[in-house]
């Protein structure tokens, strides 16, 4: 920036926000600056970042997008006013809820805030303005989800949050790919999904004031971020029996990913729910921070554009055959009217990687899927990018299914592989495409599989050949185009380069009946 470029000017140009009173006193702390010093503004663990609404559905006229932000423990007066122009003119009620590290140092202890902008309507940009203590610290915008029958783009990343050049430059370009929404695979913060390490590597990146390879990019401040819960978040495990849990004892600020962030609660209670472990006062100050979150929102889904997507807790001490999950799963597919469905979650069906390739329980959903014509299923987890061909799968032996809290639990099974698909001239689909997009900034696995095809199957599948591209020797995301008739796949590296493109036309059937449904 140079002195001819104000800090307004500056931001502008960088999106999301086009004000901010704020700037970075520390690493992940923001202050006041002049002339709002003396004005007792508290500092701020996160700057203001867009969050989906409650609602799965689209509705017209009842869109919500929610405003979160955090600060140190100071008392202070938020309020939140949006419109769709510069007048603002409707103003939002804030809520505040206090993560309290009981035997930790107060200086991290925090409040979160949301505040929910209601009655809105689908694909429309709206400006907000966040003031504290009767003073504008912030001002900025969103776009509301687009509704039925318009092109949607989103990024897919996962594995990202380490405080390392590839987080950022993976940021930088999603930013450049210009998504209506983030659907992260999962571990976005490491080592253990906690409260200071999501304002260390994560917010920081994500909701940068400007765009750089080398710093992030201003994501979260407009394009809400969607994600799931993965082992990352659940890395402790109870001293006494080693089961995977989020250990309060060790870690006063565990399992953030019920605190930071706001999803559709459109999913069923878990049967699994993941282990809370560590002195009662933690738990309690954890359970009250997350609210209804906890643990309803490790499975819920949503709409954008002619998509629906649902996102699944695929952690280990979840069990891939639980007929509650089944029956939600099953009707939450067979309701949307949606063209294309996608299903995220971060342990991987179908893997072929030298780290992971027997936590594969969530073949146990294939044949889901594959009743309700999901086109593609996103995962993370492997450090690295593989694309399988269009596929289906009959589980044979499911015993290994049951092994909770293990990770020898791969699925063994029958295969139908789809070899005329090539995503070029043959671009209908008979099958599932399951992606792995996991190489989204913390260190690779397995270069020594990239340009290497002869490595790519495994002897517990009989070798069967189902991957059809790997690309391990870089990080990289993945950007989809969306539109009512065909869905296009780039993978882009942390150098903006193509490294593979497929693209996917829906059945002329589909076409027809989705265009019927429209019009009805």
């Amino acid at each position: 920036m140079t002195s001819q470029i104000s800090r307004r000017q500056f931001l502008r140009s960088a999106g999301g926000i086009t004000f901010l009173a704020l700037a970075p006193t520390g690493r992940g702390l923001f202050a006041a600056i002049s002339p709002i010093k003396s004005l007792a503004v508290p500092i701020f663990t996160a700057l203001p970042y867009v969050q989906p609404g409650p609602e799965g559905g689209l509705v017209p006229g009842g869109e919500t997008v929610r405003l979160a932000w955090q600060t140190l423990k100071t008392d202070a007066a938020f309020e939140v006013q949006f419109g769709r122009g510069e007048t603002y003119g409707r103003t939002a009620a804030v809520e505040r809820s206090a993560r309290d590290y009981a035997g930790k140092s107060d200086k991290d202890s925090r409040y979160n805030y949301v505040s929910a902008c209601a009655g809105l309507e689908l694909g429309t940009e709206y400006r907000y303005r966040v003031r504290c203590n009767a003073t504008t610290i912030a001002e900025g915008y969103f776009t509301t989800r687009q509704p039925r029958g318009r092109k949607i783009r989103f990024a897919a990343f996962g594995d990202n949050a380490f405080g390392e050049p590839g987080e950022r430059a993976i940021a930088y370009q999603a930013y450049r790919a210009n998504p209506d929404f983030i659907q992260n695979t999962g571990d976005n913060v490491y080592e253990s999904g906690l409260d200071t390490e999501y304002s260390r590597h994560f917010f920081p990146v994500y909701n940068a004031d400007f765009a750089s390879p080398g710093i992030g990019a201003p994501l979260l401040r407009s394009v809400p971020f969607y994600t799931v819960i993965a082992n990352h978040d659940v890395e402790g495990v109870i001293p006494d029996t080693k089961t995977p849990c989020a250990n309060f004892a060790l870690n006063a600020d565990a399992l953030a990913y019920y605190t930071n962030f706001h999803f559709p609660l459109n999913g069923p209670a878990p049967a699994q729910a993941t282990t809370l472990f560590g002195p009662e006062a933690r738990l309690a100050n954890f359970k009250t921070a997350a609210a209804a979150r906890f643990p309803t929102m490790a499975n819920y889904s949503y709409d954008v554009g002619d998509a629906h997507f649902v996102c699944l807790d695929s952690n280990v001490y979840i069990d891939p055959t639980d007929a509650t999950l089944h029956a939600w799963l099953d009707a939450d597919l067979a309701a949307t009217d949606a063209r294309w469905k996608f299903v995220t979650f971060h342990h991987p069906c179908f893997n072929i990687g030298a780290h992971h390739s027997h936590e594969q329980q969530m073949r146990m959903f294939a044949p889901l899927f594959e009743k309700h014509q999901v086109n593609f299923v996103l995962s993370g987890h492997e450090h690295n990018y593989q694309r399988t061909q269009p596929l289906r799968f009959a589980p044979r032996d499911t015993a290994k299914a049951k092994n909770l809290n293990s990770k020898d639990r791969l699925i063994a099974g029958e295969f139908t592989i789809d070899r005329n698909f090539d995503g070029e001239r043959t671009t209908r689909a008979e099958g599932v495409i399951y992606i792995t997009t996991g190489a989204g900034g913390k260190y690779l696995y397995d270069p020594e599989f990239n340009n290497a095809p002869e490595k790519w199957s495994l002897p517990e599948d009989g070798n069967v050949r189902y991957v059809a591209q790997m690309v391990s020797d870089r990080h990289s995301l993945t950007i989809f185009d969306v539109e009512r008739d065909e869905v296009l796949l780039r993978q882009i590296d942390e150098r903006g380069n193509e490294i593979d493109r497929i693209r996917l036309t829906a059945p002329t059937g589909d076409i027809t009946k989705a265009s019927v449904a429209r019009r009805g």
